[in-house]
């Protein structure tokens, strides 16, 4: 291919594979971290029911727990997509400058074609005007 570095498009596609699947992986991890505190919450939530005695002290620990786990989740949600949005921008700022590497590169090549191609039909120009005049010459004269 003309202008692109097929490796260098390939290596950056596989850091941000990379880098897509290390965020999946955290996503994955608080998505899991998320279900443990419900979990969580939903047993003291149980525990609750059965010991009632606890009354409106325990009720809103619980409310508490699960509002901190609530925000906990979404921030880190929030942290990950906050990362691929940074990682899609810089992506697409290295394939703009790629793009732009490659057409200067390929501006460069067809300048310097016509450069040659100019130099060329220059030279067949004068070799054929040079062929004119030696044909438009008439022979000399024998006395």
């Amino acid at each position: 291919m003309r202008g692109l570095d097929a490796a260098r498009v390939y290596q950056f596609l596989d850091l941000l594979a990379d880098q897509v699947g290390t965020l999946e992986r955290e996503l994955g991890e608080a998505r899991a971290d998320n279900d443990r505190l419900r979990a969580e919450v939903r047993r003291l939530q149980a525990d609750l029911d059965e010991y009632d005695q606890g009354g409106d002290r325990v009720n809103e620990q619980v409310v508490q727990l699960f509002s901190q786990a609530q925000l906990v989740a979404e921030e880190m949600v929030a942290d990950a997509s906050r990362d691929t949005r940074e990682r899609i921008g810089m992506a697409r700022e290295q394939e703009r400058k790629i793009v732009e590497e490659a057409t200067v590169v390929a501006g460069e090549q067809v300048r310097s074609y016509a450069r040659s191609a100019q130099a060329q039909m220059q030279s067949a120009v004068e070799s054929f005007a040079k062929e004119i005049d030696r044909l438009g010459t008439p022979p000399p004269e024998s006395d």
